[in-house]
């Protein structure tokens, strides 16, 4: 079966757990914690990856480092990931129910790559125009990206918008050559 695939039913699980019991709000941030853990913890994933490691070890560590800082039903669900051995898909769980949430909640997930660092009060800016724009709350990420050589490049819910001076350049050459 298709690793995404049961990532997605796992996250989907989940999800209705979380609204069932009436708790989405908290496991949402226990899900965001995790996936933290999973990106900058080092040894997190190597952990539960690994085949030498036993599941009552991998339960134990878990239970360690995590018990007081994510509510119960999430903890059980860590537990019912590697009593059948998906502990490996929590990445892909933890990426597919932070998209149901936002899709449940209207957030818009929005990338700014910008040439240079932008200020709080322009990020505040841009915040307050996306969401006039898009009637919806926006979740705002920005990346710095010096090839831009200036201008910025935006990507709204996969789709982009590229204003970049490198990509306004590329076409000039692109229409001298031809």
């Amino acid at each position: 079966m298709n690793r995404s695939l049961i990532a997605d039913r796992y996250a989907k699980a989940l999800f209705k757990l979380a609204i069932e019991q009436d708790n989405l709000e908290q496991v949402n941030t226990d899900v965001r914690l995790l996936q933290s853990y999973c990106d900058e913890a080092d040894g997190f994933m190597d952990l539960l990856k690994s085949p030498v490691v036993k599941p009552a070890q991998k339960k134990g560590a878990l239970h360690s480092v995590l018990e007081k800082k994510i509510e119960g039903s999430t903890m059980n669900f860590l537990d019912l990931l590697i009593a059948n051995n998906r502990e490996v898909l929590l990445e892909d769980i933890n990426r597919g129910f932070i998209g149901l949430y936002k899709n449940q909640k209207g957030i818009k997930a929005v990338t700014l790559y910008t040439a240079i660092e932008m200020d709080e009060n322009q990020l505040k800016a841009l915040d307050d125009f996306l969401q006039k724009q898009f009637n919806a709350p926006i979740e705002l990420s920005l990346k710095v990206n010096p090839e831009l050589l200036g201008g910025f490049k935006l990507t709204v819910d996969g789709k982009m918008a590229d204003a970049s001076l490198s990509s306004k350049l590329k076409n000039m050459k692109k229409q001298l050559l031809s």
